[in-house]
C-alpha cells in the first residue's frame, strides 16, 4: 500500500517514512501514516475549499478534523491532501448525525461557496430541485429560504467514538437551505435501513423539512439514474423510501 503514497508528497508535508495503513470511506479509502491522513484530491479545488474551511470552522458541539498544509502552505499537492487523524467509525446514529448537521450548516452561515464542477452530482442536484413529475413532484411547492453552503455527505463522513462528539471527515459542499444537510442525513440513513422510520416524525418541527427531504430523496435518486446504478437492492430501497415519503408527506398537507 505503501508504494502508492509517493515520497515526494510525504515530504512535501513533512512526513516521513512509515506503513500507511489504507483507510476506508469517510477518509476516501486514503493512507494513514502515524498521525496524518493522505487523501486523493479527485477534484483539487473542491479539497482545497474543503480544508480551508476545516482549518478554522467551530461548530458547536461537533469537531472537524483539521487539514495540514504542506511546506509552502498549499492544501493540495500533486493530488493529494492531507488531515490530522482523529479516532471513530461511520455509526448508524442517524439522529445524532442529523443534530450535527443542523450544527454544522450554523457553522457553515456565510462561508462562501466553490465554483461547482461538471459531475453527476451538480447534475443531479440541479434537477432535484427543477423537477417537477410523477408522485412527489405533486407535492413539491417552491421555498421561499436562503440557500447556503451545506454537506452533501455527511452520514458518511461523520465518526463517532463512545460519548465523544461527532467528527466530521470532510465537506462535501452543497448550495441549498439550511436543513438541506440535515434532510439528506435522514434520506441517507433512511435509503440504508439503519434509522426508523419515525425519525420524520421526530424532526417534524424543522423549518420546511418536508419539502427538503423530498429534494433530497431525488437527488439521491438523481445519482443512482445519472450513475447508471441498477442495483436492484439500491432501487428497492429508493422506491422503499418514496412510498415512506408520499405517505407521510401526503398526511401532513
Amino acid at each position: 500500500m505503501s508504494e502508492q503514497l509517493p515520497d515526494h508528497v510525504r515530504d512535501a508535508f513533512q512526513v516521513g517514512a512509515g506503513p500507511a495503513e489504507q483507510l476506508g470511506s469517510a477518509w476516501d479509502y486514503g493512507f494513514r501514516v502515524g498521525n496524518t491522513v493522505f487523501s486523493r484530491a479527485l477534484n483539487p479545488e473542491i479539497s482545497a475549499w474543503s480544508s480551508k474551511n476545516r482549518e478554522s470552522l467551530k461548530p458547536t458541539g461537533v469537531r472537524v478534523v483539521r487539514p495540514i498544509r504542506s511546506t509552502d502552505g498549499r492544501f493540495v499537492v500533486a493530488g493529494w491532501r492531507t488531515s490530522i487523524y482523529s479516532t471513530g467509525v461511520v455509526s448508524r446514529r442517524v439522529d445524532e448525525t442529523v443534530v450535527a448537521a443542523l450544527r454544522l450548516a450554523d457553522a457553515l452561515v456565510g462561508a462562501s461557496m466553490p465554483t461547482p464542477a461538471d459531475t453527476v452530482f451538480t447534475r443531479a442536484d440541479i434537477q432535484a430541485w427543477e423537477e417537477k413529475s410523477g408522485r412527489i413532484g405533486e407535492l413539491l411547492h417552491p421555498l421561499d429560504a436562503p440557500d447556503q453552503v451545506g454537506h452533501a455527505d455527511m452520514l458518511a463522513t461523520t465518526l463517532f467514538s463512545g460519548t465523544q462528539p461527532p467528527v466530521v471527515t470532510d465537506i462535501v459542499p452543497v448550495h441549498r437551505p439550511h436543513g438541506f444537510t440535515a434532510a439528506l442525513v435522514i434520506i441517507d440513513g433512511l435509503l440504508l435501513a439503519a434509522v426508523d422510520d419515525g425519525i420524520l416524525r421526530r424532526f417534524s418541527h424543522l423549518p420546511d423539512i418536508d419539502q427538503l427531504l423530498l429534494r433530497a430523496f431525488l437527488y439521491r435518486r438523481n445519482i443512482r439514474e445519472f450513475s447508471g446504478d441498477t442495483d436492484s437492492n439500491a432501487l428497492a430501497n429508493l422506491d422503499r423510501v418514496e412510498e415512506l415519503l408520499v405517505s407521510h408527506v401526503s398526511d401532513t398537507i
